[in-house]
């Protein structure tokens, strides 16, 4: 007796149109890890560890020097990676990449603020006033996660460079962001939603990635004694002119700058180290959750001790502790999103198998 097969022509059309889109998605993938330079991530991922351990310890020596250049640190990564797109497209990828995460992150973290944190930390800001921090993306009122200030700023400041770039050329883009930079050293700017009054502030650190990143070179390993000479000296130099607070004005450009180009040669002399490059990786999910997640292990450690929070962020080595457990924290994390709901991070909804 012969099986007769029947076949459902819209469920076999759409399950090849499935397969076609995962296939092209599989594709871009390893095309954006082959020509991903390890770096770059090193870079980011020595940024982020900066970034979490200059949140968390609180000695003023080490708080004024890595908040020197820190942050312009990944204004600079994101420019030497940059390419010119049309002002549409690339506006579209970037709320794929920043503006998704970023109220992603946002109302997660708020939900849990309003609910759980709250009731043990003393804040006059209400529900309300956090809800209008998230959606304009101000400083002064995220205080339920102030740390998601850098995603608004970091768009505005991306796409502004772009279209600066398609108006003209990349001098174009050059000239203006010394320009901007140079006013708001001098006129500082209150502030504005989505962190527009602090494109000034970054957006020559982004125009500098872009500059040197044609200037750098990939094969760097014969040079590694001069990047790593160079690199002692700039970080020395750094350090010096934050721990005599010239980090304000016109010096704090020239200070950040200095950290930053001291850092992408350290990065560059290390070049590969899987658990710096991972950490840059997943940066974007640190950056977001870094925050509640520091602070009830912060918690957790002072119980035992029998001491404030506030006193163990003083201790280096406790410090040390809970950023270590907060990134293996962040990092569970960013691997839970990426299976279950990578669109959180800016990834397609079909992922690499």
């Amino acid at each position: 007796m012969k099986k007769i097969v029947l076949i459902d022509n819209n469920k076999l059309t759409y399950g090849l149109y499935e397969e076609k889109i995962l296939r092209a998605e599989q594709s871009r993938a390893e095309q954006s890890r082959a020509e991903r330079l390890p770096w770059i991530d090193v870079l980011k991922g020595t940024g982020i560890i900066l970034v979490v351990l200059g949140h968390i310890f609180t000695n003023k020596t080490i708080y004024n020097w890595l908040y020197s250049f820190h942050m312009p640190l990944f204004f600079f990564a994101a420019g030497l990676v940059y390419k010119k797109k049309p002002v549409m497209e690339d506006i579209k990828r970037r709320i794929q990449t920043i503006v998704i995460p970023y109220f992603s992150f946002g109302f997660l973290v708020l939900i849990y603020w309003q609910i759980v944190e709250r009731r043990f930390r003393t804040s006059d800001i209400s529900f309300v006033d956090s809800l209008r921090g998230l959606i304009s993306g101000q400083y002064e009122y995220l205080a339920f996660n102030v740390h998601l200030w850098f995603l608004p700023c970091f768009f505005m400041t991306v796409v502004m460079f772009n279209v600066m770039v398609n108006i003209g050329n990349n001098r174009t883009g050059y000239v203006i962001s010394v320009v901007l930079s140079i006013f708001y050293a001098i006129i500082p700017l209150p502030g504005m939603l989505w962190g527009i009054n602090w494109i000034a502030k970054y957006i020559g650190f982004y125009a500098l990635g872009v500059g040197l990143s044609e200037i750098i070179k990939k094969e760097i390993t014969y040079k590694k004694l001069l990047w790593i000479g160079t690199a002692t000296i700039l970080m020395g130099l750094n350090f010096f002119l934050a721990y005599n607070r010239l980090i304000t004005g016109i010096m704090w450009f020239v200070t950040a700058t200095v950290g930053v180009i001291g850092v992408a040669l350290i990065s560059l002399s290390i070049n590969e180290n899987k658990i710096l490059q991972y950490l840059g990786r997943n940066s974007l999910v640190t950056l977001c959750v870094h925050g509640p997640i520091y602070r009830v292990i912060l918690k957790i450690i002072s119980i035992p001790f029998h001491v404030s929070t506030d006193t163990l962020r003083e201790n280096f080595l406790l410090s040390g502790v809970t950023v270590v457990i907060t990134l293996i924290i962040c990092s569970v994390i960013y691997e839970i999103i990426d299976r279950i709901t990578p669109w959180m991070i800016g990834k397609q909804k079909y992922r690499n198998r």
